[in-house]
């Protein structure tokens, strides 16, 4: 029972990153300790009945915390966005920064050749920052390509939620998806017009699914055959992920008094998370 709560806690977190642009998903699995085992799980639980109980048993309570997170919490944080967006990134800034430390307790001293491959997982995110997308999304009128189209989205999605240091919900906002999907979600859970706006929403989920199941099993053959390389060029995404928060944070319009209260909160929450994960 207690197991199945603490995932329950680290699936709601994960499901907050899915809505802030900018936080990775994949980082923060990583961060919570429950990275492997969830590439792992994604990577067979379809493979038989009993491993499909047996991984089951780690990703519902997951998964239920990451649907509670996304349906109950969207709101709160697209609030948060609004009203105090500096402050709400740098909350989550600080939970990536606090856990960084035990991610190098996780590996060998770095040398010359490891430096260069967190540097190659640097630039493999950082060259999103030059995508823009400028296009206007709306799910008015919806044709089959259009539908085909939040499929692929979802794909690309899962991928980029899967791959620590990759912001799911930044890629959405990159290629023009991330608002209308956000409205989605929120007029689901209100219960607004909820069949066509779980009509919208399906071929997305099962784009993310898929994808998600995909992208894990590439993941699984690297970590297995190349773990070492692979957890290195996963640090250089996770530095990545730091940039890019501090990237959304320089968008918005400057504020003393938040960046202020964010940087306080911001370092109150990596000491807490560093002193959580010291334990």
């Amino acid at each position: 029972m207690k197991k199945n709560l603490v995932l329950f806690f680290k699936g709601i977190i994960l499901g907050i990153s899915f809505i802030i642009p900018g936080v990775s998903g994949g980082t923060l699995a990583v961060l919570l300790g429950i990275y492997e085992e969830l590439i792992e799980a994604a990577s067979n639980f379809y493979k038989s009945v009993s491993k499909f109980k047996k991984y089951c048993k780690f990703l519902f309570p997951l998964l239920i915390g990451v649907v509670f997170a996304i349906g109950i919490c969207a709101k709160i944080i697209k609030l948060g966005l609004e009203k105090a967006p500096i402050i709400t990134m740098l909350i989550f800034l600080g939970l990536i920064l606090g856990g960084i430390p035990k991610l190098f307790k996780e590996v060998d001293k770095p040398k010359g050749k490891d430096f260069l491959l967190m540097l190659i997982g640097v630039i493999i995110v950082g060259g999103m920052f030059f995508l823009d997308s400028g296009k206007n999304i709306s799910f008015e009128n919806m044709s089959v390509l259009s539908y085909g189209m939040l499929f692929l989205v979802g794909v690309l999605a899962s991928a980029t939620m899967v791959v620590p240091g990759i912001s799911g919900s930044f890629t959405l906002m990159l290629i023009g998806y991330y608002e209308p999907i956000l409205g989605v979600v929120n007029n689901l859970t209100s219960f607004n017009d909820f069949g066509s706006n779980l009509l919208i929403l399906m071929p997305f989920l099962l784009g993310v699914i898929i994808g998600i199941v995909v992208v894990a099993k590439i993941i699984e053959y690297a970590l297995n055959k190349y773990p070492k390389a692979t957890y290195y060029v996963i640090l250089g995404f996770v530095f990545s992920s730091v940039i890019s928060v501090i990237y959304e944070v320089c968008q918005f319009d400057f504020n003393w008094v938040h960046l202020a209260i964010g940087v306080v909160l911001m370092l109150i929450d990596a000491i807490f998370v560093y002193k959580v994960f010291e334990k």
